[in-house]
């Protein structure tokens, strides 16, 4: 039997409630952007390529940018089965009440794309990720590596090339998805999830708890550098440059930001810019 796929743009959707609905829960990861001219050239790539259909699959967009909006009121107009999450930048207890009743209307909105019955509660199981500890190997100089996207999976073989190991992905596509969830008898399924999705390692959007998110990452980690890789055009990408540059500096470890667009591959300049930031590590 066919899975039936549900894409997700964004590490805060909550898959448990995708796979209890009986969908399979898979990453927006669409091809390079093409020019159509839905959005403007200098806008966010991801987001660009984030507009065209995906056939009869259903898409989850969140409120974490104003481009997500953007992608979502096009698919939209379209006739097309998107939904709109709307996303807290905080973990008080009211953001969490909020997040809940937006979690509990996203599950209503499968229910009713399925035809299926509106689901009372939520399977605990067990988590679907588990945050492992990384370590370097002995001979590998630890860095942490963090953006959004990643420009090409070559890059992690680059920086083994030169005798360095990206102890850290942190990425919305990678390690930083990780949420571990909860539940207790005693609360709402739907708040358990709230709950553990808004105290997972937060996004460049969650300004207040980001910075000493990453200190603490690089102090826990013993980083040795970083490399951080923004999309051009992304706003969010630009709030953590001067976080990075202040924290690298604070450290006294080397820093190096790339930017590119999405699905850019591996330009040569990057290839040499790279070797030059390892070499001084």
């Amino acid at each position: 039997m066919d899975k039936l796929y549900v894409d997700i743009a964004c590490s805060y959707v909550p898959k448990e409630i995708i796979h209890h609905m009986g969908y399979t829960p898979r990453r927006l990861l669409s091809p390079e952007p093409r020019e159509t001219g839905l959005l403007p050239r200098n806008y966010c790539s991801y987001a660009r390529a984030c507009v065209y259909t995906t056939g009869s699959v259903p898409v989850v967009f969140t409120t974490c940018c104003d481009a997500m909006r953007r992608c979502y009121d096009i698919r939209r107009s379209r006739g097309e089965a998107v939904f709109l999450l709307d996303l807290p930048r905080q973990i008080s207890e009211a953001h969490v009440q909020y997040y809940g009743s937006e979690l509990r209307r996203f599950a209503k909105w499968l229910a009713d794309l399925s035809d299926r019955a509106f689901f009372k509660k939520i399977s605990s199981g067990q988590p679907l990720l588990k945050t492992q500890k990384e370590v370097a190997p002995a001979h590998k100089k630890p860095i942490i590596l963090s953006g959004a996207v990643l420009p090409d999976e070559g890059i992690l073989q680059l920086i083994d090339k030169y005798e360095a190991a990206a102890i850290k992905v942190d990425f919305c596509t990678e390690q930083r998805s990780n949420a571990e969830v909860k539940y207790s008898e005693k609360e709402d399924k739907f708040l358990s999830l709230a709950r553990a999705y808004l105290s997972k390692p937060p996004c460049p959007r969650m300004t207040g708890r980001r910075f000493p998110y990453i200190r603490e990452l690089a102090v826990q980690t013993g980083a040795r550098g970083v490399i951080l890789y923004t999309i051009k055009f992304c706003d969010h990408g630009l709030y953590e440059i001067p976080l990075w540059r202040h924290l690298c500096f604070s450290l006294n470890i080397p820093f190096l930001h790339l930017e590119g667009e999405y699905r850019s591959g591996m330009p040569a300049q990057f290839h040499t810019r790279i070797q030059a930031f390892l070499e001084t590590i």
